[in-house]
């Protein structure tokens, strides 16, 4: 659905930052959604998994890495899965409610909200919200994520109490001008107008 794409930031936000949750040990995962990235996040999930395991936290990272990857391709059912078991292990190795497990929640959140799931993708997103502002630039890619859900709905009023939100902290975190700041100052604008539209149907 590309019309979705300029409401839903990914976790890409910290992905081009190069945060610690998003890159680990030197691998860097192309963004764009290409077939290069998918196939460099395919790599780096193989090698995790040969060095550290199947379930070890940093395959989890990598399988996220790969979930992203493939969400920004448009295959949001593959982006769904791996999302999932990126989710499954950092669970066990840690708790439902850590901070390395948003990035992951973003994906899913995104992908299901790409297939028209925002019910669904409304509660992952609540999720990483709940989990809070510990998680930095992802807290941010949450409330965004959780905007457009409503956004998706046509709820307005909540879409903007949610994109002013992660307006605010992209601004604390981010330099001025920055596109990500500039995205959800796009789609809170948008959501304004479109509410004062249907105010006065």
């Amino acid at each position: 659905m590309i019309w979705l794409r300029g409401w839903i930031l990914a976790a890409g936000v910290v992905l081009a930052q190069g945060a610690p949750l998003e890159r680990h040990e030197g691998i860097n995962l192309p963004v764009g959604g290409s077939t290069d990235a998918i196939d460099s996040a395919r790599e780096a999930v193989r090698e995790s998994t040969a060095a550290f395991g199947a379930d070890h936290p940093r395959t989890a990272f990598m399988l996220r890495n790969l979930a992203l990857a493939f969400e920004q391709g448009g295959y949001h059912n593959y982006a769904e899965s791996y999302a999932q078991r990126s989710l499954a292990i950092l669970e066990a190795a840690f708790s439902p409610e850590d901070v390395s497990l948003v990035p992951a929640l973003n994906v899913l959140t995104e992908a299901y909200a790409s297939q028209g799931r925002f019910t669904e993708g409304r509660a992952i997103a609540m999720r990483a919200v709940a989990i809070g502002p510990g998680a930095g630039a992802h807290y941010a890619t949450a409330l965004h994520n959780l905007a457009a859900t409503f956004q998706g709905e046509g709820r307005f009023k909540e879409a903007a109490e949610f994109y002013r939100r992660a307006l605010s902290q992209k601004e604390a975190l981010l330099p001025p001008g920055h596109p990500y700041i500039q995205l959800t100052r796009a789609a809170l604008e948008k959501v304004e107008r479109a509410g004062r539209l249907s105010a006065h149907r």
